[in-house]
């Protein structure tokens, strides 16, 4: 999930955006294996929504054979996940790595820090 909503950050932000990363992409092994820019930005909790494994169609994973993880708006409910910064380079990766999702799902969200 990426944030279109924008930070300044010195002036790379044209260069890379935020991906919220729940499933196997919480794996730094597992992200770098397509996205090799990714660089841990912090731990997030997607509000009102919840996750599940598999999807509508019974699909899944062609390299390990389970369901795939997948995350769907349900109110009340929450995931947790990290947020990786990565170049925008990565973007055509992500989507040849999610081509059997039907949309890029975008948030506007903001980072609170304590």
């Amino acid at each position: 999930m990426a944030n279109s909503g924008g930070e300044d950050r010195g002036g790379q932000e044209e260069e890379s955006f935020l991906y919220f990363a729940y499933g196997s992409n919480l794996l730094m092994e597992r992200i770098h294996l397509r996205n090799p820019s990714a660089e841990f930005y912090c731990v997030a909790r997607l509000q009102d929504f919840k996750l599940d494994f598999g999807n509508s169609q019974g699909k899944t994973s062609e390299t390990w054979h389970g369901g795939i993880a997948t995350i769907f708006e349900s109110p009340g409910d929450e995931v947790w996940g990290v947020v990786w910064k990565m170049n925008k380079s990565n973007l055509s990766s992500l989507d040849e790595s999610f081509a059997r999702v039907q949309k890029r799902m975008v948030c506007h969200w903001s980072i609170k820090r304590s």
